[in-house]
């Protein structure tokens, strides 16, 4: 399907970026990020992508209680290592599997869960946009801060985005 073709590009586009970067530089923590790392984006990059592959194995998936490895934090191999892995992965899932998302939104104690079903198809296009997302967030710190460090151009952007600038370069 197609968002798969989509989710191995933005991972083929995580992997030439971190090794790009050096090991200081993956853990850094650019102002702009206010107190963030590019290592800790990817960590959480990653950790969506994680729990839509062991969503494959169940009936449920639950982004509030994901791993939070923090080593992917500190250690580029590892994070080049989860993505090849990941990428393999989510290449065999089964789209059309029917899953209850486990969501809560408060932040007291009090706060209650609430069940919503999707399906895994919807959860992989969610950590697609998702890690997009993000992307955007470390091309902005990246720029700023190592601007020796070259990223394409399309780095971060959706891919909606990317076919309407081609559509208006064409027009124009």
């Amino acid at each position: 399907m197609q968002i798969k073709t989509n989710a191995g590009y933005i991972f083929d586009q995580l992997q030439t970026l971190l090794e790009k970067l050096s090991d200081e530089q993956y853990v850094l923590a650019p102002e702009i990020f206010s107190g963030a790392s590019i290592g800790k984006h990817y960590r959480h990059i990653i950790e969506f992508f994680q729990c839509v592959s062991i969503a494959g194995d169940t009936d449920t998936i639950c982004y509030d209680n994901r791993i939070r490895d923090t080593r992917i934090e500190t250690n580029r191999k590892l994070a080049i290592d989860l993505l090849t892995e990941l990428s393999n992965e989510l290449a065999e899932l089964d789209d059309e599997r029917r899953l209850i998302l486990i969501g809560d939104l408060g932040t007291g104690n009090g706060s209650s869960g609430v069940n919503i079903g999707t399906t895994l198809f919807r959860e992989f296009h969610y950590a697609v946009e998702h890690a997009i997302h993000h992307m955007a967030i470390i091309k902005m710190g990246v720029k700023q801060t190592f601007p020796d460090v070259l990223i394409p151009i399309d780095f971060g952007v959706a891919p909606s985005t990317v076919r309407y600038q081609q559509t208006a370069a064409i027009n124009s």
